[in-house]
């Protein structure tokens, strides 16, 4: 009997131990990211026509993370109807967008999002948006994967 009290102690034991290692952390603290304005690497984003530009600040957007990114669009810009797999939110830091729901361009169903705005684009739903005399920059964020497609192949700047 005493040897079954011992061993049911040290298996109690074991056990509380085994799971409390599994309640630790199963990778190191990630590093914050800061970056300023004057630090952002601007590329070119071959998803939208030639002039637009992409910044990834955090996380991949082509992987299943969360993902910051920036997008500026110059001025008299269009971004022709597509849509993404998953949701994404924008935040308008600079400039005014016009933008729109729909498969089919169409400038009447424009909003017009200055500075400080915010919207969001649900899953799979075709927009479009325009800048005017000013450019624009967005930040997006999500969690991928995202990828970027129109609803007419033919519009898509990437088989051109």
């Amino acid at each position: 009997m005493k040897r079954l009290i011992l061993l049911m102690a040290f298996l109690f034991v074991v056990c509380i131990f085994g799971l409390s290692n599994t309640a630790q952390p199963q990778s190191p603290t990630p590093t914050a990211v800061q970056v300023t304005p004057s630090e952002v690497k601007w590329a070119p984003f071959p998803a939208l026509s030639t002039g637009a530009q992409i910044a990834v600040i955090y996380g991949n957007p082509f992987k299943p993370e969360h993902y910051v990114m920036l997008i500026k669009y110059p001025p008299n810009f269009k971004v022709l109807p597509h849509f993404h797999p998953i949701e994404q939110v924008a935040t308008v830091l600079s400039g005014t967008i016009y933008s729109g729901i729909g498969e089919s361009f169409d400038p009447n169903k424009l909003t017009m999002f200055p500075a400080g705005s915010i919207y969001t684009e649900p899953v799979k739903t075709p927009h479009f948006s325009e800048t005017r005399a000013e450019g624009v920059i967005l930040q997006v964020t999500g969690v991928g994967p995202n990828a970027l497609q129109y609803v007419n192949p033919s519009d898509d700047p990437r088989k051109k």
